[in-house]
């Protein structure tokens, strides 16, 4: 039996409508998020953000990294990342070493301490999922990851477009640079340890 044909495909209002559906089911999936990582981030010191939370999982995963890397991976605000990043450190959660390139440059990576807490929000993240898949089949749930796996790919596709484009207007950067996430910008940079200013 041939497959069916998506109306939506040869329907670009009809199409327009599902996109609005689906950005407004990410929106409370992202709320949803949002209010489970306050809660994480309180649980952990009550001077955390939720923002802090998702970088210590960004640097365990992803370290050694710096703060500017962090930012242009997660796109939040410089200063955001900073003011989070050294309430880590400060804790004892994200550790510091000098880049080898750049002595002045750092590199973080999370604690000993920090392993053992995101261990711990990922089996209470896989716990809740868990309780709210309880109805799906295999199939659906293949079916799901991998349409989210094509979406979270287009991504990855715009964020090099973009680089691109800001290399033709004259901001390239160098090749080793961008392997750390070690990209300057005007003003402080957050990627230098203060001692080094």
């Amino acid at each position: 039996m041939p497959p069916t044909a998506d109306p939506a495909a040869s329907d670009p209002r009809l199409k327009a409508e599902r996109i609005s559906e689906i950005i407004a089911e990410f929106s409370e999936i992202f709320a949803f998020a949002r209010r489970r990582w306050a809660r994480l981030a309180e649980e952990i010191h009550p001077d955390l953000k939720g923002p802090a939370v998702i970088m210590l999982q960004f640097i365990m995963r992803k370290g050694p990294i710096t703060a500017t890397g962090i930012g242009q991976m997660l796109e939040m605000d410089k200063a955001l990342v900073s003011r989070q990043i050294a309430k880590l450190r400060e804790l004892g959660l994200v550790e510091a070493e000098p880049a080898a390139e750049d002595r002045r440059v750092m590199l973080l990576t999370g604690s000993a301490q920090a392993r053992s807490i995101v261990d711990r929000i990922r089996e209470q993240w896989a716990h809740t999922y868990h309780e709210r898949f309880a109805g799906w089949g295999v199939d659906e749930l293949t079916e799901l990851m991998e349409a989210l796996h094509r979406f979270n790919a287009s991504a990855e596709e715009v964020r090099a477009d973009e680089l691109a484009a800001r290399c033709t207007r004259g901001h390239a950067t160098p090749n080793a640079a961008l392997h750390t996430g070690a990209i300057r910008v005007g003003g402080a940079d957050p990627d230098r340890d203060p001692a080094s200013h």
